[in-house]
């Protein structure tokens, strides 16, 4: 459970977003996940200085976006539709990060994440591959998410499972990732993320995350009967990746740096904290499957930073020992919560397993 008090229910949005922007000044950690996930390192160092406030965040991180606007359309006029697309989706990213900082769904984030995802959807448009976006209603709530479908031989799918505190266009090289290796790749906005917070409003608990997980397993196999369901989640998604395995249709399940449920606190930061109550239907209650009965589970590969400051290693572990055959558990020593910078050789990794590969020889 996420250690809270209740000083933290007083911040003010404000406080709360002064707070974000000075943890991206002082934390060099702060910008490993957005590094990872698109955001240009070099941008990161030649402008942090100029995003030290609110205006300054979001002009900056638009200013980048529109640059990758124009590039992408140039590329699509000369019908260079692979370059294209990359620029688009990089454009997405920076207004990705431009919408996060704000710790509440404002109108004003959701103007900036609907930027994102009109980024997004001009990318999907000129892309090779096949990307389907659709609606899904799951016990009363609607979930919004996209299929992308890989040209040639389908050799199975993966369902992304993100976390708490992202959105389905963050994970963009996940996904083109997956489908170069010839996997459909199904990825949601899961309850308290993207569209399925910000437009439906649905806020998450244990309870809808365990719906929306069996509701996607279901819409995959109802879709693609004659793939393998796989599943692959990091962090808070780690850990519903491995709840959600316990559905006979899943085949394998890959997870990096998943929190375990267990008797010792997560200790976030205040303003991270005030950020997840505005997700979460309880912030007392936390939002991570209970993992009471995991016997059940195999063929499962787990992924652990050795410097990971979130995730205790031997309460880890205690979970995995818990765990059936098949398994194997790989630790990165130099890396950190969700091994950011072996998540492309971890997905490389992950495909050739989910491929019938041996578990012990990725």
């Amino acid at each position: 459970m996420v250690n809270t008090n209740n000083q933290y229910s007083k911040m003010s949005t404000d406080v709360v977003i002064e707070k974000t922007i000075f943890a991206s000044v002082m934390d060099n950690g702060f910008w490993h996940r957005w590094i990872v996930h698109g955001i240009d390192e070099e941008f990161i160092k030649e402008n942090k200085s100029k995003m030290i406030s609110l205006k300054g965040w979001t002009e900056t991180l638009a200013g980048k976006a529109l640059e990758y606007t124009k590039v992408a359309g140039r590329f699509e006029e000369r019908n260079d539709f692979f370059q294209a697309e990359h620029n688009y989706r990089k454009a997405a990213i920076y207004y990705n990060l431009a919408q996060w900082v704000f710790p509440e769904p404002s109108r004003e984030r959701i103007d900036w994440y609907k930027r994102c995802v009109k980024q997004t959807h001009l990318a999907d448009q000129v892309s090779e591959d096949t990307i389907n976006h659709h609606t899904l209603s799951i016990c009363g709530k609607k979930y919004v998410g996209r299929v992308r479908i890989p040209k040639g031989t389908l050799l199975g799918l993966v369902i992304l499972v993100i976390p708490i505190d992202s959105t389905k266009e963050e994970f963009f090289l996940y996904e083109q990732d997956f489908a170069k290796k010839g996997f459909v790749v199904i990825s949601f906005d899961g309850t308290g993320q993207g569209e399925t917070l910000l437009i439906h409003g649905h806020k998450a608990d244990i309870k809808s995350f365990e719906q929306f997980t069996q509701g996607i397993i279901e819409f995959a196999y109802q879709n693609f009967p004659d793939l393998s369901i796989n599943l692959f989640g990091t962090s808070s998604g780690g850990a519903w990746a491995i709840e959600a395995s316990k559905n006979s249709l899943v085949s394998k399940t890959a997870v990096v740096s998943p929190p375990p449920k267990s008797k010792s606190t997560i200790k976030l930061p205040d303003y991270f904290i005030v950020r997840m109550s505005n997700m979460l239907v309880d912030i007392k209650e936390d939002c991570l499957p209970l993992f009471e009965t995991v016997e059940e589970i195999d063929n499962i590969l787990m992924f652990h930073g050795g410097k990971d400051l979130l995730v205790n290693k031997d309460e880890l572990l205690e979970l995995f020992n818990r765990f059936a055959q098949e398994k194997r558990f790989l630790t990165y020593d130099e890396e950190g919560h969700c091994c950011n910078f072996k998540l492309p050789e971890i997905r490389r990794r992950v495909s050739e397993w989910f491929k019938g590969g041996n578990i012990h020889d990725i």
